[in-house]
């Protein structure tokens, strides 16, 4: 069975230091590595739309439980979506917040 790659981007805003002007925004870049049954990968594209779009403008800080750091967003992100489907799992999941930082759940090699 092969392994899919589908990359979602999105931009959203948060704040970390916890004072009024600690609130900005950043583009985030999720790469999901999944592993299906026999389905059209599109439905599955389409569950992960419906998923991420809550994200989508969104401000972390009133959507996420905890405080939305990259680690903590993409632990979220990950144990949520795998909860989604009995047809597919994420087996890696690879959150960018800059060109140079990447935070990366799972545990297989891909």
């Amino acid at each position: 069975m092969g392994i899919y790659k589908y990359s979602y981007r999105f931009n959203a805003m948060h704040n970390t230091s916890g004072s009024a002007s600690g609130k900005h925004t950043h583009s985030f870049e999720v790469v999901f590595y999944l592993r299906q049954q026999m389905k059209f990968f599109y439905e599955t594209e389409n569950q992960v739309n419906c998923y991420m779009s809550k994200y989508m403008g969104a401000y972390l800080n009133d959507v996420l439980p905890v405080t939305p750091t990259i680690e903590n967003l993409a632990e979220t992100i990950f144990c949520e979506i795998n909860g989604l489907c009995e047809d597919f799992d994420v087996i890696r999941l690879e959150l960018s917040d800059s060109p140079v930082q990447t935070y990366i759940v799972g545990v297989e090699e891909v």
